[in-house]
């Protein structure tokens, strides 16, 4: 089969598609649709479809608007896209500059130039004989981001936004979380942008483009595939992001080209995004990298913002349940058809007004499989409570009582979560499994409770307090929260990471008391060997009930082989972790006794 014939990778399918639940538009189910080009302030025109529900001439419409740098032909299924003009809803899709059938060349991540082009889309879709002036912005993953990036345009046009599966703060949510570079995820995203950028197939025969590539659809009136041609030369010259990015390990580094990424982050928007009060709509998961942290991060940053949270059990994108406890099963799997229906519920009221929408969290508990409501985090029934690592692998609510103990962990590199694991699944969505982790277990300090005499639940934020020494410079630090069933099975609930150097000021991430570290490359600090220092590590969010029998474990580990990179990068490392009376390490877990009320409020 020729090159001009050579189909899309099955991985780039399984990643483009799952990143919008999608499936290709085709002719975009029967309603009127076109796809006109957007002309930007400096020349550059962007491709888009507009999809119009039946009858749209006669009545003017609100918007949905979609922005992706992973096709506009692929971000939504025909099922939602129908649900969503049949609820009286015209969409704008857009491939954003640099991508797809647009012109212009894409520089980083969330570009100056990226962000620029919000206005000018939301200014034309306003000024639209079918539109009624009112956007409401949307997507997940990279997608989302430009959903809630189109919130800090302060465009009048854009009235609410539903952002799902964001990072608030892509350095320290997801691409160097804890100062820990996470080598897998840049290297495999870096690796499928750059086989979405660069199509030598369409290059050699445009015409088949939309057959071989489908993530990229001309526009209207270009017949001759000229306009899709000049598009794709442009796009040669995009960034290629894990070239661009091999150095990146600091908060403070630039890329290659000395682009500063920062300026993208939604953490970085100000007042813009933090006191806003244009409804939102967030979605996150527990297992889906930092989602449910970003999400809450962002609730915590805007409190005069109407916001909804819906924090679930899924894959990235929200395509599979992912509950380690229970079997996964089409229930409680949102889909596109439980997508769209929230997301008309929410246009329904956002459009009505601001006031519609109120500031609560729907959680689901893994485990319990039930979702509850609160208007504060952490929920009002949990409250903290502290687990010291003990003697002899203990994990103990008693406070230690010696001047002594200590344990020694000389790092084994080999340990891993997997290749099925919360940061994966960024990866185009993909099943999150950590198995049994006993076996791992074994290659890491590990802690375990005495069996629990009733079930609880941990809803919220463990913090991890260590006291430890180190014999290199550097290093990095993994802490697991798992459980062990009266039958051994290990099951994974969260992690937390820190490189160990980065251990001073400044983070929201990892904060032991009195020392927040810092990940700007100036405050890196080398371990001196044999100095003991205190560390703390701030878990990702979880829910959870515990059952009774079962036991709560910490295990503590040096290495993540399969994702993370290592440090330090050659030789060896051995930590040595205190637990005395004057230097106690420790575990808060935010928890609360499980009860059948528990259950009320289900949604």
């Amino acid at each position: 089969m020729g090159a001009g014939r050579r189909r899309m990778p099955g991985r780039l399918v399984a990643f483009v598609v799952a990143l919008g639940l999608a499936c290709s538009m085709g002719e975009a189910f029967g309603q009127t649709v076109h796809s006109p080009t957007i002309a930007m302030p400096d020349g550059v025109k962007l491709a888009a479809d507009v999809v119009l529900p039946t009858g749209a001439g006669a009545k003017r419409s609100s918007t949905v608007l979609i922005m992706s740098p992973y096709g506009r032909a692929t971000r939504l299924s025909a099922h939602a896209a129908q649900a969503l003009t049949a609820a009286g809803l015209a969409l704008v899709f857009v491939d954003v500059r640099g991508t797809g059938a647009s012109q212009g060349r894409q520089t980083s991540v969330f570009s100056r130039q990226e962000r620029g082009d919000l206005n000018p889309i939301l200014d034309w879709i306003a000024k639209q004989p079918w539109s009624d002036g009112r956007v409401i912005s949307t997507g997940a993953s990279y997608d989302g981001n430009l959903a809630a990036l189109a919130l800090a345009a302060n465009n009048p046009a854009l009235v609410a936004a539903m952002p799902r599966f964001v990072d608030f703060d892509t350095y320290r949510d997801l691409a160097v979380p804890g100062g820990v570079r996470n080598e897998m995820f840049l290297r495999g995203w870096g690796r499928l942008t750059d086989e979405l950028n660069q199509v030598p197939s369409c290059l050699l025969s445009s015409p088949a483009c939309p057959v071989t590539q489908p993530n990229i659809k001309p526009v209207d009136g270009d017949d001759d595939r000229s306009q899709l041609r000049l598009a794709l030369l442009d796009h040669r010259l995009d960034w290629s992001p894990y070239a661009a990015t091999m150095a990146y390990s600091f908060e403070d580094d630039r890329l290659r080209s000395g682009r500063d990424l920062r300026g993208g982050f939604l953490s970085m928007q100000g007042k813009a995004l933090t006191q806003s009060t244009r409804p939102v709509e967030l979605w996150g998961s527990w297992f889906d990298a930092s989602t449910a942290d970003s999400a809450l991060e962002w609730w915590a940053a805007a409190p005069k913002t109407p916001m909804e949270i819906f924090l679930g059990a899924w894959t990235h994108g929200g395509g599979a349940r992912v509950d380690p406890f229970i079997a996964s099963s089409s229930e409680d799997e949102p889909g596109a058809p439980v997508v769209a229906k929230a997301f008309i519920d929410f246009a329904g009221r956002a459009l009505a007004s601001p006031q519609m929408v109120q500031r609560q969290i729907h959680y689901y508990t893994a485990g319990a499989a039930v979702w509850r409501t609160t208007t504060q985090w952490p929920p009002a029934n949990v409250a903290p409570v502290r687990w010291y690592l003990a003697d002899h692998g203990a994990l103990t609510p008693s406070s230690p009582s010696t001047q002594t103990g200590a344990d020694r962990y000389p790092v084994n590199f080999a340990a891993t979560t997997g290749k099925a694991n919360r940061w994966t699944t960024q990866l185009g969505g993909g099943p999150v499994s950590y198995g049994d982790r006993a076996v791992q277990d074994a290659l890491m300090l590990a802690y375990s409770s005495a069996p629990l005499a009733a079930s609880i639940e941990i809803t919220g934020t463990a913090t991890v307090g260590l006291h430890l020494s180190a014999t290199a410079p550097d290093g990095a630090l993994f802490v697991y929260l798992e459980t062990v069933a009266p039958d051994g099975r290990v099951t994974y609930l969260s992690e937390g990471e820190l490189r160990l150097p980065l251990r001073g000021p400044a983070s929201a991430h990892n904060a032991p008391p009195g020392v927040d570290p810092s990940f700007l490359r100036k405050d890196f600090a080398p371990l001196i060997s044999g100095k003991p220092v205190e560390v703390g590590v701030r878990l990702h969010a979880v829910s959870a009930r515990i059952p009774a029998g079962y036991r709560l474990r910490i295990a503590i580990a040096g290495a993540d082989a399969d994702t993370f990179a290592r440090y330090p990068a050659v030789g060896g490392q051995t930590y040595t972790v205190i637990r005395s009376r004057t230097a106690a390490s420790y575990i808060d877990l935010p928890q609360a006794e499980w009860s059948s009320g528990a259950e009320a409020g289900v949604r």
